[in-house]
């Protein structure tokens, strides 16, 4: 296992949320490490880089199902170049879910040592850039999905006897709620929630800046559930699951409009549905942001 202070360094690509830090990093590796894989932190007061070993192989940290954005910290060019220096013949390696930024430090790095490599886009995120006011937030969406989640809201409300959103900061009753709520997803989404996964969730909820958020109706069952992150920038949804039950009226939906509407009265500035194309998000006002991978060997 590696350090988990902070490292003081800033993000070689802008607005990735918790992704990058040793705490989130540590805790995924705690949970989800394969056998084999060994963890390379290459650090120093120039910057920090997270990769892993597997054999032959080279990567980033953490399963990129997981890792929704990498970034190198500091300027981590010289770091890379003298590491990929030591690597022997008959490498390969792979950089995965890389903002631009991100990006251009590694190929930077790969360049200077002279491998070969590709670049291609294998994965997008999601980004609602928010306005000063939801109003505006509504105007910007379109007429029609404007009307859609006024009408999704009214419904929620006529038929749940009410709405209310509350916010939890620690491992309780509600993230229990969560689990259960996950489980009965349908597909691989109910399946993800092993135990492991439920032993990463809880241990991510006790670090500085994650939160639970949930809707309710008139009861003290949570409609719609979501585990996020927010700091200055924004709020980062990590993970969501409703009452499958609820269905008719749209809870997942309606808890969406109601969190992008606290983080722009709140100063946020971007509202980041992570990794995934879903339709929804776009038809929320969200933009694609292409995450690229970098591969190749030596």
């Amino acid at each position: 296992m590696f350090d988990t202070s902070t490292s003081g360094h800033r993000t070689a690509a802008e607005r990735v949320g918790p992704f990058a830090t040793r705490d989130f990093l540590a805790t995924v590796w705690r949970h989800t490490a394969a056998p084999g894989q060994v963890p390379l932190i290459l650090s120093d007061e120039r910057g920090e880089v997270a990769l892993v070993e597997e054999g032959d192989h080279l990567g980033l940290l953490g399963h990129e199902d997981l890792v929704d954005y990498r970034s190198p910290l500091g300027d981590a060019v010289d770091l890379l170049v003298e590491h990929f220096g030591t690597l022997g013949r008959r490498r390969s390696f792979r950089f995965d879910s890389l903002p631009s930024g991100a990006a251009a430090v590694i190929t930077e790095a790969l360049d200077r040592v002279g491998f070969g490599y590709r670049v291609a886009t294998h994965a997008e995120a999601a980004v609602v850039d928010l306005p000063a006011t939801f109003d505006e937030y509504l105007i910007g969406i379109g007429k029609k999905q404007r009307h859609e989640a006024r009408r999704k809201r009214r419904r929620f409300v006529g038929e749940m006897g009410g709405l209310s959103l509350e916010t939890f900061e620690e491992p309780g009753p509600v993230l229990d709620d969560f689990f259960r709520l996950h489980r009965r997803s349908a597909g691989r989404k109910g399946r993800f929630m092993t135990e492991p996964m439920e032993e990463l969730f809880t241990d991510l909820l006790r670090a500085d800046g994650w939160r639970l958020d949930a809707l309710y109706g008139d009861d003290n069952l949570p409609a719609a559930v979501v585990i996020a992150y927010s700091d200055a920038d924004g709020y980062y949804l990590y993970n969501s699951a409703y009452d499958p039950d609820l269905r008719h009226v749209s809870p997942g939906v309606v808890l969406l409009t109601e969190l992008i509407g606290a983080t722009i009265a709140g100063g946020g500035e971007v509202f980041d549905f992570l990794k995934g194309s879903e339709s929804y998000k776009y038809r929320m006002g969200a933009r694609a942001r292409p995450l690229l991978v970098v591969e190749g060997g030596t």
